[in-house]
């Protein structure tokens, strides 16, 4: 059921020729070639003879019992009763032949047998063998058992096929011993059997069965037998049919559709098909998808199967139906969220149900119905497993429908520019944009890397290379790839960001970023390099905007803070710390710079604001206090507010005085509890909320020359009840 640029046919071939170069290929029934069920994209079943006339099975000369001879008719006759099912391709790995041997063993056989596997998109695995001991047959044990692997999804979506396995093996005679685990001796992760670890590392489920017992008298009898080998290989395809909900070639269509879900995930390509209700997704979902197909068998139902993807940076792709791609291929992007549907008859008789597993947050999302969105949006999460389960309509969810989905309410559809940064100790923080501060200040907290994307539905790309410590400057990535590293421990110095194509003709870009000892830098433009070299400075926080071409810089450009004039010559006007909830004085910030905290429910209680410009003049602000109202103007740097108190600012009024008056107007702006980031006041005007006992959260504050633009929206700095 996987994506391929060749047949599978052409590829079961090639790979006769030169990987598996001892496979004979010929026109007879016993054939190690494909069995086709259906000209249509079938799920791909391999059956694995187990051992082969070099490296032998087990034999027992007191029963007459060869595990070898037995393997190999239970195979043939589970490939031949599965041709009479629609939309399934059978391979056999192997009549006999050995694949390869390595110092006498059948270590590069086995490898061999997987890769072959792996090469026409295997779906599903079946290991066939029979079981010995060193017992004598009186005493020997009795029935069958099979293992799946120790890892999820795999041993999750395994474990109902082996038990329907091990059922009908107990029908037959064997008495049932159960489903196995075993884990490695020297990898408490990884299964002991080499034909399970393997499939894992390709992606694809197996089972390895183990049939009988050759030196148990009873098993021996039947596993002599022809006609209860045919049964065993009958009985083992029927688990293997009911497993991929297949139905008989002339069987009339039982009216009952299924659902099947193919995931291309990191580092491994498009991996097995998992049908209805089983999880799509690599080994313990540490592999992020990055495209699915979803098919539909509509068994006699007319309508389709259509979904889309969210990606970052991306947004949500078109629609795609019936197993056509929703996604990226090649370019390493993850999905983070999905939408399913059905229509026409389908949807009439069917809920779609699905959730997904979200890589960040190490646990399963509640359940998704009928098009609403399943994952998250503008977090950057990455979604590892995704799991698809159709419903009579108005019937019980498969599960809790809590949580199916979460949205970063600081980004919208509107944002230009989104980025998100690796700090030192917190890992990486939530996504934010368009000027927002990403980082820390007043933490001495390094910045470890980066990640940036283009929101803006324009051409092109935002490409970036930071300079990091001890490797100096990274290659150029673009696209939310990212740029430094992690689990180091070591800090970013600097950072130059440029456009390519159509973004580069419509937009610049600038950024500025917190520099170790130096506070906020001044704004650098389309690759110019912010921050440090040879000073061994980290940063520890950064602000990203697109402006139109040509237009006016966000703020200083070129500039060191605290008054110094390196650069072009230009200084800070304004500095100005926060004191917050839980956190105390924050670090002095500076020129639009956010202080205070978004998106930790933190109340603003005192601030601090100095005229830095060099120019003569006085900043004066009050503040509107929790229970007090409005406190008395300051100026300054004296402190607005209160501090052990627990009293919140619930808005705030800034003026200028003096020559800095005739230069300058001073736009201020405030992220409040509810409604987030306000409008731009400006020169005394009120920014926050009265009569509603909203906390403020943040600030920011920037001077502008005497009748120049707002930094940004001034149309609602304030709301009163």
């Amino acid at each position: 059921m996987r994506l391929g640029s060749i047949s599978k046919r052409f590829v079961a071939i090639l790979l006769s020729l030169f990987i598996v170069m001892t496979i004979v290929i010929s026109n007879t029934s016993e054939t190690a070639g494909e069995v086709s069920a259906s000209s249509s994209d079938p799920v791909v079943v391999v059956l694995d003879p187990g051992h082969d006339y070099v490296h032998g099975g087990a034999y027992n000369r007191v029963t007459g019992c060869n595990e070898t001879d037995a393997n190999y008719a239970i195979a043939r006759a589970c490939r031949d009763y599965l041709s009479q099912y629609a939309n399934v391709t059978v391979y056999m790995t192997t009549n006999g032949e050995c694949l390869g041997e390595s110092v006498n063993r059948n270590d590069t056989c086995l490898i061999n047998r997987l890769a072959y596997a792996d090469s026409v998109d295997c779906d599903l695995y079946v290991s066939f063998h029979c079981n010995s001991t060193i017992a004598q047959p009186g005493n020997s044990p009795s029935g069958s058992e099979v293992y799946i692997s120790v890892n999820t999804p795999f041993n999750s979506n395994e474990k109902q096929l082996a038990e329907d396995i091990l059922t009908g093996l107990q029908n037959i005679g064997f008495p049932n011993r159960g489903v196995v685990t075993r884990r490695s001796n020297s990898n408490f992760n990884s299964d002991y059997l080499g034909v399970l670890r393997r499939a894992v590392n390709y992606g694809f489920p197996s089972v390895l069965i183990e049939h009988g017992y050759v030196n148990n008298s009873h098993d021996a009898a039947l596993l002599n037998d022809s006609a209860t080998l045919t049964r065993i290989g009958q009985s083992d395809a029927e688990a293997i049919a009911k497993y991929f909900n297949l139905v008989k070639k002339n069987q009339a269509p039982a009216g009952n559709a299924n659902i099947e879900v193919t995931p291309h995930v990191s580092g491994l390509g498009w991996i097995a098909t998992m049908p209805e209700g089983l999880i799509a997704g690599a080994k313990d979902y540490a592999n992020n998808i990055q495209a699915v197909k979803i098919n539909v068998n509509n068994n006699g139902v007319s309508g389709s199967v259509n979904y889309s993807t969210f990606i970052l940076g991306r947004g949500w792709t078109k629609t795609q139906s019936n197993g056509s791609v929703a996604g990226t291929v090649g370019e390493s992007l993850p999905i983070e969220a999905i939408k399913i549907s059905l229509s026409g008859d389908l949807a009439n008789k069917y809920d779609i149900y699905y959730r997904v597993y979200s890589i960040n947050e190490n646990k399963w999302l509640g359940w998704a119905k009928n098009g609403a969105p399943a994952g998250t949006t503008y977090y950057g999460y990455e979604l590892g497993g995704l799991q698809v389960k159709l419903v009579s309509k108005g019937g019980a969810a498969p599960g809790s429908t809590s949580g199916s989905y979460y949205e970063n309410s600081n980004i919208s559809a509107d944002s230009n520019v989104l980025y998100q940064t690796h700090v030192q100790n917190y890992g990486w923080q939530t996504i934010t944009a368009d000027g927002n501060t990403s980082g820390t200040n007043g933490q001495s907290k390094r910045l470890e890397a980066i990640k940036i994307y283009n929101n803006t539905g324009v051409s092109g790309s935002i490409t970036y290379q930071t300079h990091v410590q001890t490797y100096g400057w990274q290659n150029w990535v673009s696209d939310g790839k990212l740029s430094g590293t992690s689990g180091q421990s070591k800090r970013l110095e600097a950072i130059r960001i440029n456009l390519t194509g159509e973004m580069a003709e419509k937009y610049d870009i600038y950024y500025r970023v917190h520099a170790q000892t130096y506070g906020w830098l001044g704004w650098a433009k389309n690759g110019e390099t912010a921050g440090t070299e040879g000073e061994s400075k980290r940063l520890e926080a950064i602000q990203i905007v697109l402006v139109a071409k040509g237009s006016a810089a966000p703020g200083i450009t070129g500039g060191m803070p605290d008054g110094n004039t390196s650069g072009n010559g230009n200084t800070v006007k304004v500095q100005y710390a926060t004191h917050v909830q839980g956190i105390g004085w924050q670090g002095v910030v500076s020129d639009g710079a956010s202080s205070g905290t978004v998106g930790s429910s933190k109340r603003l209680e005192a601030i601090t604001i100095t005229n830095t410009s060099g120019i003569s003049g006085d900043i004066s602000y009050r503040v509107h206090v929790q229970r007090d109202g409005w406190h008395g103007w300051v100026s300054n740097g004296q402190a607005a507010g209160t501090t052990g108190q627990s009293k919140r600012l619930e808005a705030i009024e800034i003026n200028l005085s003096g020559e800095l008056a005739n230069q300058y107007d001073v736009y201020y702006r405030v992220h409040c509890q509810t409604y987030g980031w306000l409008d731009w006041a400006k020169n005394g005007q009120t920014a926050g909320t009265s009569g509603l006992s909203k906390r403020l959260e943040a600030i920011q504050i920037v001077l502008v020359p005497k009748g120049g633009a707002a930094p940004g929206s001034t149309a609602r700095p304030y709301i009163s009840n």
